[in-house]
């Protein structure tokens, strides 16, 4: 048995039944429909990373062990460290992808931790098929997995928190650009997320290879948080 069919969570089991899945397409060829089956199911088992922003230096990393991964540029370079040591540049650009490389082998050595990695190369009509079979799903087509259901990014990147749904937003105004985020199960320190012209929104919470210079979150003090919500007249209860 395939170790991605081995490893799937058991809610979706039941996507084997044809009552489940439904009959193809008239034009989908019954090899395609398999595969896209085979697609329900092992996009569910892919690993996910947790990467921090360190934002006085500009870099964002991800630590394994004695392993850090590091990245300048939002991911279009990442360095791998050992014990402080730099052994590699993985290259977005370069020939074979070495980052794609380096995924397989955290997965071949870390899944029990992490999960398993295997990028969907699928077809245009393996995902468009995907896409209209799951209309609740608003994202991308998840070519590096799903986790929990969340698209994974290039960098195995759980899509709640690089778009800032892991904090409650308390002020998102983009007439006047502010958009202030509370920690509420964590820290419970507010946060400002800064406005970003070229994309006419505001930044994601970390930097990302289109937008590299993404200064993500701001915490804001605690006498700028106490201003906020006289300003505004906020129940932190309420929310």
């Amino acid at each position: 048995m395939s170790p991605f069919l081995a490893g799937a969570i058991p809610s979706i089991v039941v996507l084997e039944a044809p009552e489940v899945i439904g009959p193809p397409a008239i034009d989908v060829p019954l090899s395609a429909a398999f595969d896209i089956v085979i697609l329900f199911i092992i996009i569910n088992t892919s690993m996910k990373l947790e990467w921090y922003h360190n934002q006085e230096e500009g870099y964002i990393y991800c630590e394994i062990d004695n392993i850090t991964y590091k990245s300048y540029n939002g991911g279009d370079n990442i360095l791998k460290f050992i014990n402080g040591n730099q052994v590699a540049d993985l290259g977005k650009h370069d020939e074979n992808d070495p980052w794609e490389k380096e995924k397989h082998w955290i997965s071949d050595n870390y899944s029990d931790r992490f999960g398993v990695y295997e990028f969907h190369d699928a077809s245009a009509q393996e995902m468009e098929q995907w896409l209209a079979d799951h209309p609740a799903y608003k994202e991308a087509f998840p070519a590096f997995g799903l986790h929990e259901g969340r698209y994974l990014d290039r960098l195995q990147r759980d899509s709640c928190v690089q778009v800032g749904s892991d904090m409650i937003t308390v002020i998102q105004d983009s007439a006047e650009k502010i958009h202030i985020e509370w920690d509420k199960n964590g820290t419970g320190k507010f946060y400002r997320r800064e406005w970003c012209e070229e994309n006419s929104s505001f930044y994601n919470v970390q930097p990302c290879c289109v937008f590299p210079n993404n200064p993500g979150r701001t915490e804001l003090s605690e006498e700028e948080k106490q201003s906020l919500i006289a300003e505004h007249g906020m129940d932190l209860d309420l929310l």
